[in-house]
């Protein structure tokens, strides 16, 4: 029970103090957030050591082993005929057996699926979940999140939201709008450490339109990625610096950018930009005549230094949803289950998780201590599962 975890917990503190403080911090960074969280509750000079930004980003650096890495995996789940929410399960291992039990995501819950959720992440140990309403921020590893505030209602006469963008650093937060039926666009960012929106000056508003798939996007190294359609239909990669603030694009390789025709989605592998091109999943298309390509930009945004690594037979995927130890792709299959394919022993393996059509998302995660900001008093609080 608890009394007597924290009374061993309690006994190791005992033991620790005893040794130097460079040995007791050397110990400290390698065990994990649930343990670590345990001991804030033994001494204060604990709790301040351990919740500093400095043991923090300590932390968070030193877990960089693929056996730390456990994945999230994100589906909706039909409750009635007129409610669905969200579920996260946390899987490890190559079986993909749950490390705890499933999350049911608050503010979250809606009266249909919505194709173009997004589920973004890590920066720092927290990653965000996006619905056409809410914006909820997480860190798996604490357990606690927050309901961010909703980008401005006072929006010009004609915009909606149709491209929500969200990049995550330690001081911001970006959401992109745009009003499909205008030349004219609008993007709007969100500042952690404020807590109000802005609106970003001098916006090309010849930016390329979101193509709009499950994978779509990734982040990156303090970039948002996006599949985009540029001039002539032709695809092509839009990025967002969140250091500068500046939208910059990279051309996909001549064989790989027709819009018409095959799907494509974005991953990142072996620590690269990587662009797979995979068969429609539209009935009346024959996956039968079309392979999936895996193309991996080896020097970064240099359009030569495309290079393709996989060439995968026909399989039967709604979408592609990350390379997992560089060599196991997950997808959606077209029956709504979550299956997996090994690109080096050409083996594919179902599991028994199943969503929503459409719904499924997932990215690798390792633990963190690091919290969400405060808030204002307007907004939403800090809250635990």
């Amino acid at each position: 029970n608890s009394k007597c975890i924290l009374r061993k917990y309690k006994m190791a503190h005992e033991i620790l103090k005893k040794l130097p403080e460079d040995v007791i911090i050397y110990i400290l960074l390698r065990l994990p957030v649930k343990s670590l969280i345990l001991f804030t509750c033994i001494s204060k000079t604990w709790y301040i050591l351990i919740r500093s930004s400095t043991f923090i980003n300590l932390h968070l650096n030193n877990s960089k082993t693929a056996k730390e890495e456990f994945i999230i995996f994100k589906r909706s789940l039909q409750v009635d005929p007129f409610q669905h929410k969200t579920t996260l399960s946390f899987l490890f291992g190559d079986d993909l057996k749950p490390v705890i039990p499933d999350l049911d995501v608050p503010y979250l819950e809606s009266t249909f699926v919505n194709d173009y959720d997004q589920f973004i992440g890590p920066c720092h140990g927290l990653v965000a979940l996006i619905s056409m309403m809410n914006t909820v921020l997480f860190n798996p590893a604490t357990r606690n999140y927050r309901l961010l505030p909703r980008f401005p209602s006072d929006s010009p006469q004609g915009f909606r939201c149709s491209m929500m963008v969200l990049g995550l650093d330690l001081t911001q937060l970006q959401m992109t709008t745009r009003d499909p039926y205008s030349s004219e666009q609008k993007v709007e960012v969100y500042d952690m450490i404020t807590d109000f929106w802005r609106e970003l000056d001098n916006i090309d508003q010849d930016m390329p339109r979101i193509y709009w798939a499950p994978s779509s996007m990734v982040f990156y190294k303090s970039a948002c990625y996006w599949l985009a359609i540029g001039s002539k239909d032709k695809m092509i990669i839009l990025y967002f610096d969140m250091g500068t603030e500046i939208f910059n694009t990279i051309n996909l390789p001549h064989t790989c950018n027709s819009y018409n025709g095959p799907h494509y989605g974005l991953v990142v592998l072996r620590d690269s930009i990587t662009m797979l091109r995979y068969p429609n999943p539209n009935p009346e298309y024959d996956p039968a005549q079309d392979l999936m390509q895996i193309w991996m930009m080896k020097e970064y945004g240099v359009y030569d230094s495309w290079m393709k690594i996989y060439t995968v037979r026909p399989l039967l995927i709604e979408s592609p949803l990350l390379i997992w130890k560089d060599c196991v792709m997950l997808c959606e299959s077209r029956e709504g289950s979550l299956i997996s394919y090994d690109l080096k022993l050409d083996k594919i393996q179902e599991f028994n998780l199943q969503g929503c059509p459409t719904s499924m998302r997932a990215i690798c995660y390792k633990e963190s201590m690091i919290q969400i900001p405060c808030e204002s008093k307007d907004n939403a609080q800090v809250q635990y599962f």
